[in-house]
């Protein structure tokens, strides 16, 4: 297929290296808390802290709850007519874009999907009564920050690009299976890091203890793509995902060391659609389909 012009980068490059998304969570322990306990739950934790505020100060039990639900009503109703900035959009690009690594120099080149990347999937879950505050769990995610901050220390040697958090909500209302998605360059830097002293310490942690915590799953899964056998594309999103990666390369001009988000334009070119951006198609089928373009 024909190449055409470099891919535009939307991101600036950082003078610093960021943290992979996992170690940028502010939200991620307030997140776990609340989904231990079903919305039933929370409701009655609420009425009997209410109901004791009654019986301490009477009627004016009613007025921090009232005042707070009428402070949201008149901040959403603001943010909806636009008198006040949506927090929600913060970091939102509002263009259609793709992930494509940048080479040593920072360049995105001209070829869709020109790299090898491995996506790694590891997840666990805690089905104890008390949920994460089960025995062992603690333990177990202390295991697993320490793995994922040495990732970022040596991403170079292992080949470490990022890493994301989500939790599965659809198969149980509380205590949802939590999952990490990790990208590296290739499946031998992944296994580099598993025998390393970084990933040894919780494997033979959890080697020793696993009976003692049945109630306890962990998992894992890897999927190596190849060049042209991976693609994406966000509308209006931030960059999560794979867009969340960072790369190291060196400033042609200064020398300096920087790394660059995945981030490209792909409202155009090779970029607009799914074959096109793995390589396989002139990204010439809306035309003939005749699919209107509005980007």
């Amino acid at each position: 297929m024909a190449v055409g012009k470099e891919f535009v980068g939307l991101v600036p490059p950082k003078d610093q290296q960021p943290p992979a998304d996992y170690n940028n969570a502010p939200a991620g322990f307030h997140n776990m808390v609340r989904n231990q306990l079903t919305i039933t739950t929370w409701l009655c934790l609420g009425a009997i802290a209410q109901g004791i505020l009654f019986l301490a100060v009477g009627r004016l039990a009613l007025a921090p709850a009232v005042l707070v639900v009428a402070y949201k009503a008149l901040l959403t109703y603001a943010q909806v007519v636009g008198w006040v900035r949506n927090p929600l959009m913060d970091d939102v690009i509002m263009k259609k874009f793709s992930a494509q690594i940048p080479d040593a120099s920072g360049h995105y080149g001209s070829k869709p999907a020109d790299n090898d990347i491995v996506v790694f999937l590891i997840g666990a879950r805690s089905h104890h009564p008390l949920g994460i505050f089960g025995p062992g769990f603690k333990e177990l995610g202390d295991y697993f920050d320490s793995m994922a901050k040495n990732l970022d220390k040596h991403s170079e040697e292992f080949g470490f690009l990022g890493m994301t958090a989500w939790a599965n909500t659809g198969d149980s209302k509380t205590c949802p299976e939590i999952l990490s998605v990790g990208y590296f360059r290739n499946v031998e830097g992944l296994h580099k890091f598993a025998h390393s002293e970084h990933h040894m310490g919780g494997w033979n942690w959890w080697n020793k203890d696993v009976a003692k915590m049945p109630y306890i799953s962990i998992y894992h899964e890897i999927y190596h793509a190849p060049p042209g056998n991976w693609e994406s594309i966000y509308v209006n999103s931030r960059a999560t995902g794979v867009n969340s990666i960072k790369s190291r390369f060196t400033d042609e001009e200064t020398g300096q060391t920087k790394w660059a988000s995945p981030i490209v334009d792909a409202s155009r070119g090779l970029l607009k659609t799914s074959a096109g951006r793995m390589s396989r198609s002139q990204a010439d089928v809306h035309e003939k389909l005749g699919i209107a373009d509005p980007y």
